[in-house]
């Protein structure tokens, strides 16, 4: 591939107390083998996340989320490149680092402030007990470095400062954060208030309440007439499943009992997998950001109509950021990332993409390839909206047909036998949910969306992979795998060599013969999620894999190593927004959930989603 500035291998930080990700129980055939395996990647490099029982175990088998489909009507949200804001080293003798932190603008004058867990590196979360200040005229800076907002008051009760937010009510800028104490099952959250931004007085009254296991993160919301604080913990305070609680108020000071907004099957004491909570509120939908997910610099997004419930099952996004928060500049929105070993916190803008990402429609090709039909939804029923085809492939931008004869490729422009030529003969197409991508012995390139005219964005590649709104492209030579930042010849190398990739709007998933692994988003670090598979199947926000013995489907349910089996073995399978499709020598069935399987045609050639 040609690129600039290729990224090297850089290490996740090991986190010593507050992050550790692991635990395998209860797993399925498709991960059994993962036991004796041993663990690599599809990259030559990998830092995948340290295992402790003490801290995450295993899956709980009673949660089990059923597999991901993209909540029709919901957006899909990704980040665009981040850029450092601010760097709390600057000026010191040695490196210090922002963890989980907040954005507040002064109501009066318009200047940004930022507060946030510190300390000199390397990781050292027992000992934060200041709280940094920085502030700028906008977003992006310059940001100038303030004496510390807060310092731990042993006398309150405190022994360190977590997670500050801040929101503006009635003129008056209230901060609530994690105090901690001696009690881990029974911590601290806290609030100091203040009129200016930097003079700030604890609340007299003590804790707003107490919490576990190792409650944490605190972020408040207005929804209706009542405030909304979200905040992690364990769905016991001794311990267990890791939890969004939240509880409400009606003047931010006095607040009822916990109940809980998500849960996580992995369950154990102190940090997990539901750190840093953030609401976002768009249209009829609600969006979550939790993390870590993956990965240490990782950070999930589900999204529901209920700002009280979200499930498992509705990922529409994976950020590579480390306490993620959402800020809203007035004009934009933007998506912060930060934490141990990231260099201070940056900044990314925040795209919210709607539907389809890879389609919910399904089609086929004739037996005889000569005909490209269009399932009408229910029953048996198919529409002929093609003639002969070559190859058919689809996704979330549209459906598209390859001639038979000369090679030429056409879009389908919605209506039956209405197809327009795009281009001519290539080696190999993908199509994601933005473009149409095509390559060659030349290289890679881009459909320029109308007429048959192409832009090289890349050199030559040995496969290309299109999910989200990402492309991928392995080196023809190394098998190296690359990810396009999306201007010509833009390339950072992502990982190495792996038996095959899938991509979806969670990111793109690698195959070797150890098993199955995500790119975290971050660098060329991947995280292992399953045991070796036979074949990858990725659509929507869905992840499949077949068992390498057996050929049984399995669906990926989100977290590590926990995977469901859904389908006896078939030629092939097609994944949707909203549903997998099978194809057998019988015909074409659709999944109904649990083992349920619809036939709703005869047999066919091969089998597509697309919008």
């Amino acid at each position: 591939m040609n690129q600039t500035s290729p990224r090297t291998m850089q290490s996740a930080p090991r986190p010593p107390r507050r992050l550790q990700m692991g635990g395998i129980a209860g797993l399925t055939p498709l991960v059994l083998s993962l036991l004796a395996a041993g663990c690599s990647a599809p990259p030559d490099e990998v830092d995948a996340p340290s295992s402790n029982n003490e801290v995450v175990q295993a899956p709980d088998p009673a949660i089990k989320a059923s597999p991901a489909e993209l909540p029709l009507g919901a957006e899909w949200v990704t980040p665009g490149a981040f850029t450092k804001a601010y760097d709390p080293s600057a000026g010191e003798s040695q490196s210090w680092y922002i963890n989980d932190h907040t954005f507040v603008r002064d109501q009066a004058t318009g200047t940004w402030h930022l507060f946030g867990i510190t300390h000199a590196e390397p990781a050292d979360p027992e000992n934060e007990i200041e709280f940094a200040h920085a502030t700028a005229p906008s977003l992006e800076g310059p940001w100038t470095k303030q004496a510390s907002a807060l310092t731990v008051d042993t006398s309150y009760g405190e022994t360190h400062l977590w997670a500050p937010h801040v929101i503006f009510s009635d003129g008056t800028y209230y901060m609530f954060y994690a105090g901690g104490g001696s009690d881990l099952a029974n911590v601290e959250i806290n609030l100091a208030t203040s009129t200016d931004l930097f003079h700030w007085t604890r609340s007299p009254d003590g804790p707003l309440f107490r919490d576990g296991f190792e409650a944490r993160d605190p972020m408040v919301i207005r929804i209706g007439d009542q405030w909304v604080m979200y905040y992690d913990a364990t769905s016991d305070p001794a311990g267990g499943n890791h939890v969004v609680a939240y509880r409400t108020s009606t003047d931010l000071l006095h607040w009822g009992a916990r109940n809980i907004a998500f849960t996580d099957p992995t369950t154990g004491t102190g940090a997990g997998t539901t750190e840093s909570p953030f609401l976002v509120h768009r249209g009829a939908w609600w969006y979550l950001f939790i993390g870590p997910r993956v990965d240490y610099v990782g950070t999930d997004v589900y999204a529901s109509q209920d700002p009280f419930h979200f499930d498992l099952a509705n990922p529409v996004g994976h950020i590579a950021s480390h306490a993620a928060e959402v800020v809203d500049d007035g004009a934009n929105l933007w998506v912060s990332a930060a934490g141990w070993g990231q260099g201070g916190v940056s900044l990314a803008p925040l795209n919210w993409r709607p539907l389809p990402a890879s389609g919910a429609h399904l089609y086929t090709l004739s037996p005889s390839r000569d005909a490209v039909l269009q399932w009408d939804g229910t029953g048996a029923s198919w529409t002929a909206i093609g003639g002969p085809s070559g190859q058919l492939f689809s996704g979330g931008f549209g459906v598209f047909t390859t001639n038979p004869d000369t090679g030429d490729v056409y879009r389908w422009n919605g209506s039956p036998m209405d197809w327009t030529d795009v281009g001519g003969p290539r080696a190999e197409f993908a199509v994601n949910a933005v473009s149409l991508y095509a390559r060659d012995d030349a290289g890679v390139f881009q459909w320029a969306g109308a007429g048959s005219s192409w832009t090289q964005i890349g050199g030559p590649a040995g496969a290309i992979y299109a999910g989200g709104a990402e492309i991928y492209a392995t080196d023809p030579s190394t098998g190296d795998i690359w990810h396009y930042n999306g201007s010509p010849q833009n390339w950072s190398k992502i990982g190495g060599p792996g038996t095959t990739f899938a991509a979806n709007v969670n990111g793109i998933y690698g195959l070797n013969p150890n098993g199955v692994f995500q790119w975290t988003g971050h660098d060329t670090t991947w995280a292992q999620i399953g045991g070796p598979a036979g074949t990858l199947y990725a659509g929507g926000n869905t992840l499949y894999a077949t068992d390498p013995q057996t050929g049984d489907l399995h669906a990926y349910l989100g977290v590590p190593n926990d995977w469901t089996r859904v389908s006896d073995p078939a030629s092939s399978f097609a994944v949707g927004d909203d549903n997998v499709y099978a194809l057998r020598d019988s015909g074409v069935s659709a999944w109904g959930g649990g083992a349920s399987w619809t036939p709703i045609g005869g047999p066919a050639a091969a089998l597509t989603c697309g919008r």
